[in-house]
């Protein structure tokens, strides 16, 4: 229903949202929660949906295509390989990447695969595209 979407909305935004501490901290700077909330946040010309589970499946698959993961021949765990950056940088005025504009929705990641020396970008500039004046 469209109030638990706008809920959990805040719950991803809102640090006092009533649920907003269903996610630790440590949990909200883990890779995985970034990619599920930028998601779900979207753009300018995203609108709420009321069904999560797209979400879930996109998050997943996106994350699968991103970060590497090695079995332990020992233990059997798995575990992830990958080391994952989130990007910025600053000139003489200040944040010059991702953008010169700070916002929740602009992000540079770079995720580095050691084994097969891969590194993937994810980026993403909020409010700005290539119809953009």
């Amino acid at each position: 229903d469209l109030f638990v979407i706008f809920s959990f909305h805040k719950v991803l935004l809102l640090e006092n949202s009533d649920h907003y501490d269903l996610f630790s901290q440590l949990d909200r700077k883990e890779f995985l929660f970034c990619l599920f909330k930028h998601l779900c946040i979207g753009g300018t010309l995203c609108q709420f949906e009321d069904v999560v589970g797209p979400y879930l499946e996109t998050t997943k698959a996106l994350y699968k295509d991103l970060v590497s993961v090695q079995k332990n021949p020992e233990t059997k765990e798995i575990c992830i390989i990958s080391t994952i950056f989130r990007v910025s940088a600053y000139d003489d005025n200040g944040l010059c990447y991702p953008s010169s504009k700070s916002h929740e929705q602009t992000f540079a990641y770079l995720i580095v695969d050691p084994c097969k020396r891969h590194v993937h970008t994810l980026y993403h500039c909020f409010g700005e595209s290539f119809f953009s004046n």
